[in-house]
């Protein structure tokens, strides 16, 4: 398999190991958003920095769904049942009239922390996942994991059936948002399993209503079969048709272009996210107000060959279109 796309695992600096998927099929920008009428009536988070990072949390498997061939979405239950959310939400920090759960809970796209004991081991195995199921779902957390080679973590959760039990710690903060109430304009680049935190933050920004942000986005995959999200990402285009633009960028096995016709050109591309495929976006881009409130301009999250020829020190981003450091947040 071509080094751009590899299959080798990211984790955080203090973790290593398999990749990992976390996922979720609901929008809550599609429901009506949570009041918070009373104390009474106001969910708790099941997780929250740095509390539950020293006493994790056990949260039960309740369904099993296989996706593709190596994917899995697993659906948990919190331990407060429905008195309870995640505590990993993206949200947005600036205040307003309206007050809603979103709003309450500190706004960043997050990550939770996964343990288990290997059998036989004599450590256990921490790894990182970006839960993406809505931040107000209550009592439930959603991952969709997609197993690796011997990847020791992601081995484990897919061999957890209804019933068994997980333990998590976090959330480990990621990036805070700041809405922007004039129109902006981002780009974001996702490289396989990297589709989680960037999936999360979009979904985050566009199910604000205050949000003015527009969205172009990126996802490399290996084959269509890869498109684990695709269905998600469809709706959110459909809701959001003037912010959200998709475009997949299908190399194939090795590198090599899938053997298949992939219906509508501007939205499929074959081989890699290259430099001629980010042109025109950030063309786009720049007409308009580029970047968030911090100038944060590009969002990418994906395999580190992938990262380092986009986002890296001699990478496009900096080389051929001049962005800085601080212009680019790779997760």
């Amino acid at each position: 398999m071509a080094a751009l796309f590899s299959r080798s695992s990211r984790a955080l600096p203090y973790v290593t190991g398999a990749a990992v998927l976390g996922a979720g099929a609901t929008y809550y920008s599609s429901r009506p958003r949570i009041q918070l009428e009373s104390a009474q009536n106001a969910p708790t988070p099941a997780l929250s920095f740095p509390s539950s990072m020293p006493f994790p949390k056990k949260i039960t498997v309740t369904n099993v769904e296989q996706v593709n061939h190596d994917t899995k979405k697993i659906t948990f239950s919190l331990p407060g049942g429905d008195s309870q959310v995640s505590g990993v939400p993206f949200g947005c920090k600036t205040q307003s009239d309206h007050v809603c759960l979103r709003d309450v809970l500190i706004g960043y796209a997050a990550a939770i922390l996964t343990s288990h004991w290997p059998q036989n081991g004599w450590f256990p195995v921490f790894r990182p996942y970006t839960p993406i199921s809505a931040p107000d779902d209550r009592g439930v957390l959603q991952l969709l994991v997609k197993q690796y080679p011997k990847g020791r973590a992601s081995s484990h959760l897919h061999s957890l059936t209804p019933g068994s039990i997980l333990t998590v710690r976090g959330p480990i903060p990621a990036y805070t948002w700041q809405r922007s109430t004039t129109p902006r304009e981002l780009v974001l680049i996702a490289g396989g399993a990297g589709i989680t935190p960037i999936y999360s933050m979009a979904r985050g920004i566009l199910s604000d209503p205050e949000d003015q942000t527009r969205i172009q986005m990126f996802w490399g995959v290996n084959s269509t079969k890869d498109i684990v999200l695709g269905k998600e990402l469809e709706q959110l285009e459909q809701q959001y048709p003037s912010r959200l633009q998709v475009t997949y960028c299908v190399s194939g096995p090795e590198g090599k272009p899938e053997a298949v016709d992939l219906a509508e050109p501007g939205r499929y591309k074959k081989g890699y996210i290259s430099s001629e495929s980010l042109r025109e976006a950030i063309t786009r881009a720049k007409a308009g107000g580029w970047g968030d409130a911090k100038g944060t301009k590009v969002f990418i999250c994906g395999p580190p060959a992938m990262q380092e020829a986009i986002a890296g020190k001699t990478g496009w981003l900096g080389g051929e279109y001049g962005l800085v450091k601080k212009e680019i947040h790779a997760f």
